[in-house]
């Protein structure tokens, strides 16, 4: 074989490796356009081989040959000329031309690829339910409102705090028997509120949240052992009149952990595989909303090795008080943050709970990195189901570190600390 030929065949190995890897994002233009056209034209003529007259297809082959040389040589003005001759011979050839509608169905497909590929392996939004991370971050929450305000200040509403309005009104005398909540389109939480004449009102809410809010206005009320007493309604009588604040949406870092371990005193957010959260009916009925939950987002205030102990207000780490901005704003019990601090579980109410006020507990670190394990506790504990109740994080549940406040655009907005 001559040395002519051995140049020739390096030079199309190297043009190959270029054409068809992010290479070609640096090439010029002309040539970008060429080897697409060069690519059209080839499955054309492959595709339409045995209906095409011969003359037409000898002319269409005779094209992408010389097309071919012409992005071979690095011939601009060649493959320009060209590119434009086989646009002006196959424009009205059958089947040429793509269809604008499967363009844009192959464009929605990469785009869904794409994002799906960044949700699953680096970024992944994750919005918060309940108010167990308040006011570090907002769960729904639900506002009495004297009256539903006009259209553009519910549309300024919507688009900046992402808060909806909801008014029912009862429609005759009638009981509450039911309260529960669903996801809507995999993104939201409905609440479904139903009455024993088969009537329902859906609200833009988790439980927890309505739950509140009927509790607020005296309509339900919950026994010392947990369970909802649900009341009655008159014909005429408001079931409802709020303006609902959508949880904070957060941006969960994948790939954090790769890089670094899991750091004391920053929020995260894990699966509950392996974690029975509904091991026991909590005392306290806000947190029934919680226990069906497949991802939490707390704040990781043990790492493995850790002694924890908890008297309130304080929570002890090996012996001393967290040291954490983050957990000593908790402690320290200064509005917004709840008056109580870190809260001791009573063993008496709460006997199969993990962490209680009987003594402290130390997280196991064992070679397997997978099992070790950390403490998840919400900023505010007296409506957080935490580790308090079912026990540590394993590191296998661990998604990563919540990063940043996506949406709405409120003082939450921006990085999490």
């Amino acid at each position: 074989m001559s040395g002519y030929a051995i140049m020739s065949i390096l030079k199309s190995i190297g043009n190959g490796c270029i054409d068809k890897t992010f290479i070609s994002w640096f090439t010029p233009k002309w040539r970008r356009q060429g080897c697409e056209v060069a690519g059209i034209l080839s499955r054309y003529i492959k595709t339409y081989r045995h209906k095409l007259p011969e003359s037409e297809l000898q002319e269409c082959t005779s094209l992408l040959g010389r097309l071919r040389t012409a992005l071979h040589n690095w011939d601009g003005e060649e493959t320009d000329r060209i590119t434009k001759l086989v646009a002006v011979h196959c424009e009205n050839m059958p089947g040429f031309k793509r269809n604008p509608v499967l363009e844009v169905v192959e464009s929605f497909f990469v785009i869904m690829v794409v994002f799906l590929g960044i949700r699953t392996y680096y970024a992944q939004p994750f919005r918060i339910p309940t108010g167990s991370m308040q006011p570090t971050l907002n769960g729904i929450i639900v506002h009495p409102v004297d009256e539903i305000p006009a259209a553009p200040k519910r549309w300024w509403d919507l688009l900046t705090l992402g808060s909806s309005y909801v008014e029912a009104v009862s429609d005759a005398n009638k009981q509450l028997v039911n309260i529960e909540d669903h996801p809507k389109y995999k993104l939201f939480t409905e609440t479904v509120l139903s009455f024993n004449d088969g009537s329902k009102v859906y609200l833009p809410s988790a439980k927890g949240a309505v739950i509140q809010y009927l509790q607020e206005q005296g309509k339900i009320r919950t026994t010392p052992s947990g369970v909802l007493k649900l009341g009655r309604f008159r014909a005429g009588e408001t079931i409802i009149r709020a303006r609902v604040d959508a949880g904070d949406m957060v941006v969960v870092n994948r790939v954090a952990y790769h890089f670094r371990k899991p750091e004391r005193g920053e929020p995260f957010v894990f699966d509950t595989r392996g974690i029975n959260t509904s091991m026991q009916a909590p005392a306290l009925g806000q947190l029934e909303d919680q226990m069906a939950g497949t991802h939490f987002i707390k704040r990781l205030c043990g790492l493995p090795g850790d002694k924890v102990e908890i008297q309130t207000p304080t929570l002890f780490v090996n012996g001393t008080p967290a040291a954490e901005f983050g957990m000593q704003r908790v402690m320290e019990r200064k509005a917004p943050y709840n008056p109580v601090g870190y809260q001791t579980l009573e063993k008496e109410r709460n006997p199969l709970a993990y962490l209680t006020s009987e003594g402290n507990k130390v997280l196991l670190n064992p070679t397997e990195p997978n099992l070790r394990e950390y403490l998840a506790l919400g900023d505010n504990t007296t409506k957080s189901l935490d580790s308090r109740f079912w026990g540590p994080v394993r590191q296998f549940n661990i998604l990563g570190p919540a990063w940043f406040t996506l949406w709405p655009f409120t003082e939450h907005w921006g990085g999490i600390d």
